[in-house]
């Protein structure tokens, strides 16, 4: 392998491999419906996320909520992530 090939290899160990992560909600915006979240255990905080739809007419995200969202990776390296819901014993 070439020098390239293994820091690529490192950064790539480095990053979560599951497209499911767990995640904090660290601030909300209730106008265009999307969070911004620090996911865990890396503290890493993601821009604005969108959610999936939420039948109940009370918007129910809060800042410090956790939630369970997923990874949508890019062919370019981009990443985006998608709140899947709250997780369960947050009120």
């Amino acid at each position: 392998m070439n020098l390239f090939s293994n820091q690529r290899r490192s950064v790539d160990d480095a990053l979560p491999q599951s497209p499911i992560v767990f995640a904090t909600v660290a601030a909300v915006d209730q106008n265009t419906r999307s969070l911004k979240l620090v996911i865990e255990p890396w503290g890493t905080e993601t821009g604005w996320c969108r959610v999936l739809r939420v039948t109940d007419p009370v918007w129910p995200y809060k800042v410090d909520q956790e939630v369970l969202a997923a990874a949508i990776r890019g062919d370019q390296g981009d990443e985006q992530y998608v709140v899947l819901g709250l997780l369960d014993g947050d009120e």
